[in-house]
């Protein structure tokens, strides 16, 4: 197939680099996002505060019993991905349920996790707030008897926003999507 001189491949490339480059300009948009944040320790901030020269961002709800436990299951397991390939990277948890992730609640949350290192980080806002983040990231939630649900997305963001690698299904390995 052609389309006014173009191969159906170069017709599939061109549709993915458009589509990552809005997805690139949308993450970017993240650190962007001026409602502040309260991380697990009190801590007030703009979600860019928390940014790293590599941060792993994911969505997630302290009293999620389904997805996010899969979710924390792989955040885990790039950690140690990243830890075997000596790499420095950031955790930002963001919450889908700013109405019950309080401080309190995230880090109790840590502790049944045992999620002690310090470059994981639990943050909550506004319901505007998570929306604008829900936005950003093209992550997907919605309720369904009373609780929350949501896709699975992790994304990998450069220093200033830029997307490195989405993740959004379980099966994706935490060696490449750390890109090694």
């Amino acid at each position: 197939m052609v389309v006014q001189g173009l191969s159906w491949r170069q017709c599939v490339t061109a549709l993915l680099l458009v589509s990552l480059q809005g997805l690139a300009h949308a993450a970017a948009g993240l650190w962007q996002v001026s409602d502040d944040f309260v991380d697990e320790f009190g801590t007030r901030a703009r979600l860019s505060h928390w940014a790293g020269p590599e941060t792993i961002v994911a969505m997630e709800y302290s009293e999620c019993r389904f997805v996010c436990t899969i979710n924390w299951r792989k955040l885990v397991d790039i950690q140690t991905a990243a830890d075997r390939q000596r790499r420095q990277v950031r955790f930002l948890i963001v919450s889908l349920d700013p109405a019950h992730d309080t401080p309190a609640a995230w880090r109790d949350y840590r502790k049944l996790r045992g999620l002690d290192r310090p470059n994981w980080n639990f943050v909550t806002g506004s319901r505007s707030a998570t929306d604008k983040v829900v936005g950003a990231l093209g992550v997907k939630w919605w309720y369904f008897n009373e609780s929350i649900m949501h896709d699975f997305r992790v994304l990998r963001l450069s220093a200033d926003g830029q997307v490195l690698a989405v993740m959004n299904n379980f099966d994706q390995p935490a060696d490449a999507f750390l890109g090694r």
